[in-house]
């Protein structure tokens, strides 16, 4: 049985809420609406093969299901993505052409075959009878005259999925899966202007996008591809550049928005359902989710020989996005960033681990920043933790930290590999460490600030490790000097231990550590 052990835990337990889940559906992958009616895109079994399993089904605003197999009424669909309505016109994106539905008649009005499709993903209405649709494959982004069914490429974007576009502000938002299935990131076009990368939101595997309001957008996230059981909801600020994530469940595709209720409907496409909930009440039971420092394992156990990893890096990736860790057998540092974990090795080499890798010692939390500020010009690690100290005004609180910029220099370390048991302490082996000096390196530091009560648990004071924009660099920093840092604060509001179950963890003797004042209470004198 897996014991859990909250040593300090100052919020409650993610709160029920009213959720709306239809079952029944076949890999759902969109949702849209005209206000009024409201319609699901099902690709069937194979998402990307011409088989004719495909179907749109019509769902009403409160959560039921009025109709699975909706469309096609004659013809076929094969894996039919996203959808837009336009002028009671239903337009589906079907692989390598754009079907149009008339939503109340149910006829084909219009189809258009795009040469070299493959995928083509999401529809979204453009101005004056135009569509935008996007082709994952290729990336390119489509500009469809829906009178003439002429087009033409107006950006190209690898991966490009989710579009969406804001008539009021003239602008189109498109986000995209990543080359890697989870380094995707989020584009706008302003008018005229080319599409250009949006600041401060961390990788993901991008899906569906959608308009809050002129100035927010809401972006669902896969995390990455295949899932890891849970993911992400992103709003994004355009006017301070700004994002804040919700988390949700796996495999949330092409949102829809409602601006007047303020609902959300997602399509939870590996398990067949819809999900309708209130962004408000979300927002309000899902922040206890983020900000919360989870631990597997002790740090004092592991620094006098417990290095056997007994927890694979697949179930720790369920408690976390960002953190720090120690490899199996002490070969070198583990990292972790976006939901990525990183192993640099004693050799200096940087690699991702497979999921079935162990750690025996890794804290981690869900990173959603509360504050962050700039540093113009140089700055050292001496100097970082000084500002660092001024910013954290309650000692007794905790951080999670991360600095990303350029580093002119920065020095870092790992441990060899153990071998022979008993393992020695970590401390009579310093003299096997190994250094390393990088120069001229654009990176992020993934830290953390721990008060006092945690030493001995975890390691109290400031402890980062680095990790370069190519993933090539890391370890355990011990010094560095930086150019014009950028530094994100997210202060933890619980912590929550889990104690290793193996024999080795339950035969240690830990050091007593006497506190007489808390002695004197137990005992009443």
């Amino acid at each position: 049985m897996k014991i859990i052990l909250s040593v300090i835990f100052l919020t409650l337990g993610i709160s029920c809420f009213s959720q709306k889940v239809i079952n029944g559906f076949a890999m759902p992958e969109s949702i849209t609406s005209d206000g009024k009616r409201y319609f699901v895109s099902n690709q069937g079994q194979d998402v990307f093969s011409e088989d004719a399993d495909g179907f749109i089904s019509e769902i009403s605003e409160d959560g039921k299901l009025i109709s699975l197999k909706f469309l096609p009424e004659t013809g076929v669909l094969n894996a039919p993505k996203g959808m837009a309505i336009d002028k009671n016109i239903l337009y589906v994106a079907d692989l390598n052409r754009v079907i149009g539905f008339d939503i109340d008649t149910k006829k084909t009005v219009f189809e258009l075959k795009v040469p070299d499709a493959k995928i083509l993903n999401d529809v979204c209405l453009l101005s004056k009878g135009f569509i935008g649709v996007t082709e994952t494959l290729s990336g390119n982004i489509y500009r469809i005259n829906t009178q003439n069914k002429s087009f033409e490429i107006i950006g190209n974007i690898p991966t490009a999925n989710g579009i969406n576009y804001n008539a009021k502000t003239d602008q189109i938002v498109v986000c995209t899966n990543g080359k890697n299935y989870g380094d995707g990131s989020i584009y706008i076009k302003s008018g005229k202007e080319n599409f250009k990368k949006l600041p401060n939101i961390a990788n993901g595997f991008f899906d569906g996008v959608e308009w809050l309001d002129n100035t927010h957008l809401l972006i669902s996230d896969w995390v990455s591809f295949p899932t890891k059981s849970y993911g992400k909801l992103w709003t994004y600020d355009l006017e301070n550049q700004k994002s804040d994530m919700l988390l949700t469940e796996e495999s949330i595709a092409d949102i829809y928005y409602n601006q007047s209720s303020q609902k959300i409907f997602m399509p939870q496409m590996l398990k067949n359902r819809v999900l309708i909930i209130n962004k408000k009440e979300l927002e309000m039971n899902e922040k206890q989710q983020y900000n919360r420092l989870y631990q597997y394992g002790v740090a004092d156990a592991f620094v006098c020989g417990l290095y056997k990893g007994t927890k694979t890096l697949k179930e720790l990736k369920l408690k976390g996005d960002f953190g720090l860790g120690a490899p199996d057998m002490l070969d070198g540092e583990l990292t972790m960033l976006n939901g990525k974990i990183y192993q640099t090795k004693a050799t200096g080499e940087t690699i991702e681990p497979d999921d079935n890798f162990k750690s025996s010692l890794l804290f981690t939390t869900f990173f959603n920043r509360d504050n962050i500020f700039k540093v113009s010009g140089e700055m050292s690690k001496e100097m970082l933790l000084k500002k660092l100290d001024e910013k954290i005004s309650n000692k007794n609180t905790m951080y999670a930290i991360k600095v990303t910029g350029h580093f002119k220099s920065i020095r870092t370390r790992a441990f060899p590999p153990v071998k022979t048991e008993p393992f020695p302490s970590i401390t009579t082996i310093f003299d096997t460490q190994k250094f390393f000096d990088f120069s001229e390196t654009d990176g992020v530091l993934i830290g953390y600030y721990l008060p006092e009560y945690l030493n001995g648990i975890n390691s109290k004071g400031f402890h980062f490790h680095y990790l370069s924009d190519d993933k090539m660099q890391g370890g355990h920093v011990l010094d560095f000097t930086g150019n014009n840092l950028v530094i994100e604060l997210a202060e933890q509001n619980s912590f929550q231990l889990e104690i290793p179950k193996d024999k080795d963890f339950q035969n240690f003797k830990f050091t007593p550590k006497d506190n007489d004042a808390l002695k004197r209470v137990e005992q009443g004198q």
